[in-house]
């Protein structure tokens, strides 16, 4: 986790002069993940919705990140996650945008199995072989998007996430949970 800051704190470092202020004003997102992919526990595709505000003139200092709210709810009943954070984005070229986001979120899944139950208990190996055991429900929410701008409103992108404890917000489980998928958006002025 720690790497996975570190990586998102020296892209955008690195990114820095291709940021510039953000004035695409709100932006509502609707796509889908695969759930789960590195430990293959959960199943089920999650279907995500999100909404993206203008960067205030007080976020200017650190390159006028757009704040956001996110949800992915699993089409399975497993883990649903909400996220709320800050997103920036990079102009690659024309019509192409990296996006770096990082956040806090917070999800209904399983932190840990009893630990007092016995090996062969059926709910503990039920637990292990079918929930990711995140270890807590407030994680980390990282991110790494690429969007494609069709036009002035609508956009299409595919997109990483990655949530987890890090070892900083609990101790013990973290198992995590990576998705990745695809979206379209909408921005209501630029």
């Amino acid at each position: 986790m720690k790497y996975l800051i570190g990586g998102l704190a020296a892209a955008a470092s690195l990114a820095a002069p291709a940021l510039a202020d953000d004035d695409r004003g709100l932006e509502f997102r609707f796509g889908v993940t695969g759930h789960d992919l590195v430990e293959n526990v959960e199943e089920g595709p999650n279907v995500t919705a999100e909404v993206l505000f203008a960067s205030p003139s007080f976020l200017e200092a650190i390159w006028s990140p757009r704040p956001f709210i996110y949800g992915s709810f699993n089409t399975e009943e497993l883990t649903n996650f909400g996220a709320a954070g800050l997103a920036w984005n990079v102009d690659l070229a024309e019509r192409w945008n990296l996006e770096l986001r990082t956040g806090l979120s917070y999800n209904d899944g399983v932190d840990d199995f009893d630990q007092n139950a016995p090996p062969g208990d059926p709910t503990r190996i039920r637990l292990a072989n079918t929930r990711a055991l995140l270890g807590n429900s407030i994680l980390f929410y990282n991110g790494l998007g690429l969007d494609y701008d069709l036009n002035e409103n609508w956009s299409v992108g595919a997109y990483y996430e990655h949530i987890s404890h890090g070892q900083i917000l609990a101790s013990g489980r973290n198992q995590a949970l990576d998705n990745a998928g695809l979206r379209v958006g909408y921005r209501f002025g630029r």
